[in-house]
């Protein structure tokens, strides 16, 4: 705690002048320094300060704990996804916000802002106040420097950057285990970013690391949700029956924690495993009652109609997939939007409209298919526009889109692509 900057906030508070408070203590100079920090004060003048604004410096250290434990269980609070308890305390701390700007706290304060702001995904929020924060890095404490770096992938992992993501997560990797008692997220997200670059092995390599922090937190809700990570991992490398058992404890888990999210999302996981396995019957129904439990018109609504939809495809139901996809497609507002290209994409397969589906991929799919379309998905689009150039005998178009079909998968599978500044790809 700044005593200096406490003495501050309680003279503003009481509507004194520095002349009114330090009169026959000290110098109005003098007070000015104590106050800015420049200078410390010996304690029998800090004593005659307290006294007069009727503080005790003892009691400021106490409230100085407390508001530091407050901003702990905060974090903490967001790190087990409890909305309505982080909502409280989000307001509670805001409301000591002007006394918190007076300690040592500040920086904390304000990291741990971003990451509510990150948790109720208020990303225009957290990018507001990442610009006012930006430019007290070189303050910050070694500990603050890695809750930045880290809330900044998280970030990006949210938007679906992930490149710049698991950038910010390599920088900090050895601080990881020093921070974790203090926070425990890093692993959880670095699998769940590298299970989207389809870096399986990796991605199941920090799962379990994650879920033994989990375990020792007691952290029930994301120990699912690790375990979720871990089975589509599996349904991935082909271990099905890791994957369905799994996915079987994540959904009784889900409904002893009544979280229909996560029931939505094993049940959503059940019906890719299905998919994969070739099982068409039970594919379409886990899909189908996954959508009943998710909100309508919401991102996840819109990814499990999409691998509802690629379901119908695969298994030759054409006209179903096309019809669940028109009517998903006229409610949409934001026909721009990555889920909006991507839902198209498929409406235009689904209708054998092939022409039109080249048409529209090369016009507004390839940045998508690049950044937030699965792998499969996207090398089949690319392997298609280059195998219709093919056929017309256009084959420098053809070579083309297969040299970016094989850098597409080259970037994916080893991570290589673009450098990236970490000073311009973090928020400001």
């Amino acid at each position: 705690m700044s005593i200096g900057k406490v003495i501050y906030y309680h003279r503003r508070r009481q509507n004194k002048t520095q002349e009114q408070l330090c009169q026959g203590i000290c110098s109005v100079t003098h007070l000015s320094k104590i106050e800015n920090n420049v200078k410390d004060a010996n304690p029998k003048t800090l004593q005659l300060l307290c006294e007069r604004l009727n503080i005790s410096i003892e009691e400021e250290n106490k409230k100085s704990v407390l508001v530091k434990q407050k901003l702990d269980v905060f974090y903490e609070t967001m790190e087990r996804l409890h909305q309505e308890k982080a909502a409280h305390l989000f307001k509670e701390l805001q409301e000591s916000k002007e006394y918190i700007h007076c300690t040592d706290m500040i920086y904390l304060y304000e990291l741990y802002m971003l990451r509510y702001y990150l948790l109720r995904e208020d990303f225009s929020a957290f990018e507001k106040s990442s610009q006012g924060i930006h430019k007290y890095l070189s303050k910050f404490s070694p500990f603050e420097a890695y809750v930045w770096d880290l809330l900044q992938a998280i970030y990006y992992g949210k938007k679906e950057q992930f490149s710049q993501a698991l950038l910010f997560l390599t920088k900090i990797e050895e601080q990881a285990e020093q921070f974790q008692s203090r926070v425990s997220e890093y692993y959880f997200f670095r699998s769940a970013l590298h299970g989207h670059l389809c870096h399986y092995s990796l991605s199941i390599h920090y799962a379990y690391k994650a879920l033994h922090i989990f375990q020792q937190n007691n952290n029930l809700l994301r120990m699912v949700h690790v375990k979720m990570i871990l089975a589509v991992n599996f349904i991935y490398i082909g271990e099905f029956d890791k994957g369905k058992e799994l996915l079987g404890h994540t959904l009784s888990d889900a409904e002893m924690l009544q979280d229909t999210d996560t029931k939505a999302l094993s049940l959503h996981n059940l019906g890719f495993l299905y998919y994969r396995q070739g099982d068409f019957e039970k594919s379409l129904d886990y899909y189908s009652q996954a959508l009943q439990y998710k909100e309508k018109n919401s991102a996840s609504y819109y990814i499990t109609i999409s691998y509802l939809a690629e379901a119908l495809i695969s298994f030759s139901q054409h006209e179903k997939a096309a019809e669940l996809l028109s009517k998903v497609l006229a409610s949409f507002q934001e026909q721009k939007s990555p889920r909006y290209i991507e839902l198209k994409i498929l409406y235009l397969e689904a209708a054998n409209a092939k022409k039109i589906l080249i048409q529209y991929i090369i016009k507004h799919g390839l940045p998508i298919i690049e950044h937030h379309m699965n792998i499969d998905r996207g090398m089949k689009y690319l392997q298609m526009v280059a195998s219709y150039y093919e056929d017309k005998q256009d084959y420098a178009s053809a070579n083309h889109y297969l040299h970016i079909c094989n850098q597409y998968l080259k970037n994916l599978l080893t991570n290589i692509g673009s450098p990236v500044d970490l000073k311009k790809t973090a928020v400001r």
